[in-house]
Formats: structure tokens, sequence, C-alpha cells
């Protein structure tokens, strides 16, 4: 399980230019419907694919320069789904108090343990699907 695939493209490009390449060239039908995500100025962030109920694929350009990255490319990778609960806003405190009985403790660990089995299972194999089909698009239309 990667989590994460990366496609190298011939050319560099922005977000935006993600967005109205799917719009021209996605296969909503037979793939899936996609959304966005905006940061906080309002530009485009990234391009959301339904993988599962807790996670999204999101997509997001990687333009040449730096050490470490020598090419441009294409960056698909697992993601929380927007509409899943902010880990980052989670009360990690409220499982580490004394008055939770054995069943809770169990619980909560079985709601981690299923989350990232779903990631290793369904969610890896949407990432591969939408993987191939990207670089499929990709490839007939002159980016790589």
């Amino acid at each position: 399980m990667k989590g994460r695939q990366t496609i190298k493209i011939n050319k560099t490009m922005t977000p935006d230019d993600v967005l109205h390449f799917m719009e021209a060239h996605w296969d909503k039908e037979n793939m899936s419907e996609f959304g966005t995500t905006k940061k906080s100025n309002g530009d485009l962030e990234y391009v959301v694919l339904p993988a599962t109920e807790n996670w999204d694929i999101i997509i997001y350009p990687k333009a040449a320069g730096g050490l470490f990255n020598k090419d441009n490319k294409l960056v698909l990778s697992a993601a929380r789904a927007t509409h899943a609960i902010d880990p980052s806003k989670v009360d990690y405190t409220r499982y580490f108090k004394r008055h939770k009985d054995t069943f809770d403790k169990i619980k909560d660990s079985k709601q981690a343990i299923d989350l990232n089995a779903e990631m290793m299972g369904p969610c890896e194999d949407a990432l591969q699907e939408y993987t191939g089909f990207m670089a499929k698009l990709l490839g007939e239309n002159g980016y790589l």
C-alpha cells in the first residue's frame, strides 16, 4: 500500500490547469464525479475524487525544481474525506481518561483499525484505478 502515486508529465500545470483538464476529459459517468477544495484565500488547492466513506483521493500538480523534484508531476494521494472528522480537531485526551471502561477502549481502537484497513484496502484500489485512468488521459492528450 502506498497511499500516493505520481505521474510524470512533460508540462508544468497549476491546480486550475488540472481542474480544466479534468472538466474537459474526465469520464464522470464511468469513473466518478469530482470536486475541489480551496485555500483560505480562494485559490484552488486540490481536485478531489471520492474513494470510500472516510477517504478521498486528492490530485495536485508539483512543478519541477529544487533538489528532490527534477520532474513535473501530477500527484494522486489518499486523504481523509472532507466530510469525515478532521483528525486535527479530535480531542485525543479523551482516549486516555481513566473512567473509560474496557469496552469503550476496544471500540475506539477498532474504529482506528477500521479506518486504516479501509485506506489500505478499498481506498488503495480506488487510488490505483484513478491513477491508471489519469495516466491514460494524460497520454492521449500529449502530457506524458
